[in-house]
């Protein structure tokens, strides 16, 4: 990610987190981001299938076919070394931006004391 890149959009952000543990299906996102959030984000599949094409197409997300035991397909997905790098970048700039948000909440605390 570039400094004209976009930041991710939360639904992005999310996935990129969930593959970064693991490779996985499409539930098996939904679900580790119901985790990650603590219930707070749900991802449904129309945003997921939606933000996963997007992803492909960027090459920050890979996928592959995994055969099950009973010969069934699943498709999996992966994150890729530039989707690797991109959510590098994206926490490196939400953690600046917490960072910033911090230090005028204290100012604001100060002043308000």
């Amino acid at each position: 990610m570039e400094s004209k890149d976009k930041p991710l959009a939360t639904a992005a952000l999310h996935i990129l987190l969930a593959l970064s543990e693991s490779d996985l299906h499409g539930y098996g996102i939904m679900q580790s981001v119901k985790q990650q959030s603590e219930g707070g984000y749900k991802l449904g599949p129309g945003t997921l299938y939606a933000n996963l094409a997007a992803l492909l197409e960027s090459g920050l997300v890979g996928e592959k076919q995994r055969r099950l035991e009973n010969g069934e397909a699943r498709r999996e997905y992966c994150l890729t070394a530039g989707g690797k790098r991109v959510l590098r970048v994206e926490i490196r700039r939400l953690t600046q931006i917490v960072a910033s948000a911090r230090e005028r909440l204290s100012k604001l605390d100060r002043k308000n004391a």
